[in-house]
């Protein structure tokens, strides 16, 4: 596989290191995948919503718990009445109403426990960046929130709407967070940055501060993944448990798959 001219990200690099074949369907063959799982579609609505409160916030609207819920449901809805894809529920023990209210309670936690009380200057929501790695390649991403409290640090916080999490800062999630930091290394003169894991179905949050000094292994670590990709030349699938939420489980023929349940939204 021969480099070529493209914008990485930290989802991409991921997917090659979750499954080749994945990663060949999506980024080299272009294939669309069949449907996308409810828990994703579950986490764009809270994201969104989420954005929307501090916006207004920002916008000198400090908006009540009610109309953010409000606000989800609306999104919720709105997105699946203009939905072409294939919006399914893997897990048998629950149903598209009962991912609908978990999104809601995790916004009522999350305006009751952090929203209302915080008191950071939001700097920018879902914030773009592109960052060069290893002196031959680019990165991209968006930050969930970049905020700065008021001794000028800044704060790089990412919402997590997933069931698992880390005990401590580390795995992937720290890892996503410290390429962020590196990005805002190149793009400011900060010499720290503070990482936010928020954990919404909790609650909890996960920290750690980045130093200047740490950006170039940060640096290093990309650049060794993205060779990695890069030089591959084939492209093995890694069935497992996940198979049950890739798109492409339907041309894998080692997903080993069965009939799913498809909630079809047009």
């Amino acid at each position: 596989m021969q480099a070529n001219p493209v914008k990485y990200s930290f989802s991409r690099i991921s997917t090659f290191e979750q499954c080749a074949r994945r990663f060949r369907y999506r980024y080299l063959d272009g294939i669309k995948e069949g449907f996308r799982g409810v828990e994703a579609f579950m986490g764009q609505q809270v994201h969104a919503t989420v954005e929307w409160l501090y916006n207004e916030r920002d916008a000198g609207r400090v908006r009540p718990l009610e109309e953010a819920v409000k606000y989800y449901c609306d999104t919720w809805d709105a997105e699946t009445g203009k939905s072409r894809a294939r919006i399914r529920v893997i897990n048998r023990n629950q149903s598209l109403i009962d991912y609908h209210r978990t999104g809601a309670e995790m916004i009522s936690r999350f305006y009751g426990e952090r929203f209302i009380l915080d008191k950071l200057e939001t700097l920018a929501n879902e914030k773009h960046f592109v960052v060069r790695v290893g002196g031959a390649h680019t990165v991209q991403g968006f930050i969930d929130r970049l905020a700065r409290d008021e001794d000028g640090g800044l704060h790089i916080i990412d919402y997590k709407t997933g069931k698992q999490r880390n005990r401590t800062f580390s795995g992937k999630d720290a890892d996503q967070l410290r390429t962020y930091g590196l990005a805002m290394f190149a793009e400011t003169d900060a010499e720290e940055v503070n990482l936010h894991l928020e954990y919404l179905r909790t609650g909890e949050r996960l920290s750690a501060r980045m130093q200047r000094r740490d950006a170039d292994a940060v640096d290093a670590v990309l650049a060794s993944k993205i060779t990695n990709v890069e030089s591959s030349t084939v492209f093995p699938p890694t069935p497992g448990m996940l198979c049950n939420w890739c798109g492409y489980n339907d041309l894998c023929e080692a997903s080993g798959v069965g009939p799913q349940r498809p909630y079809e939204f047009s």
